[in-house]
């Protein structure tokens, strides 16, 4: 009986543990804002899904457009600001049709994101495949990484 350990809860807990509810609740609140809140007289506002990824060589951009095509997207760079915009408009309402219920987004949109000034934005390429749209950016030559080759020394 000498080698029982007595239980405390409190070691069962771990610091995160303890904020993970609100960590939640604020999820939450994010993900259904402005669908929770919106009225019948405004606009939902669109936030495209947006991916920023980082290789050896190049930056890509991926944004879901789904039901969009490549007409109706914009893409700038301007300040090193590289900015998305477009319209969503298929869910005009039509003479004698009465919406009983509704989820599709409608209206413009806008995302913008900072680049670094290690990128060659006069080499940017986009391009729009399956509702997703691509944009490659390259990194400078003195920006990518160079491998040292390590030499045995002489003793």
């Amino acid at each position: 009986m000498a080698n029982l350990t007595r239980w405390n809860p409190r070691n069962e807990l771990e610091i995160a543990d303890i904020f993970r509810p609100f960590e939640q609740m604020f999820e939450d609140l994010w993900r259904a804002w402005p669908a929770r809140y919106e009225t019948d007289t405004t606009r939902p506002i669109m936030r495209p899904a947006m991916d920023v990824v980082e290789n050896d060589s190049t930056l890509t951009v991926r944004v879901d457009l789904p039901g969009m095509k490549p007409d109706d997207v914009h893409v700038e760079v301007e300040n090193d600001t590289l900015t998305i915009s477009g319209e969503v408009g298929d869910t005009i309402e039509k003479e004698g049709e009465r919406y009983h219920y509704r989820e599709r987004r409608y209206g413009s949109f806008q995302r913008s994101v900072r680049l670094p000034n290690t990128l060659d934005t006069d080499q940017i390429e986009a391009s729009f495949d399956n509702g997703v749209l691509n944009i490659s950016i390259p990194k400078q030559p003195q920006a990518q990484p160079k491998q040292i080759t390590v030499k045995a020394g002489k003793k």
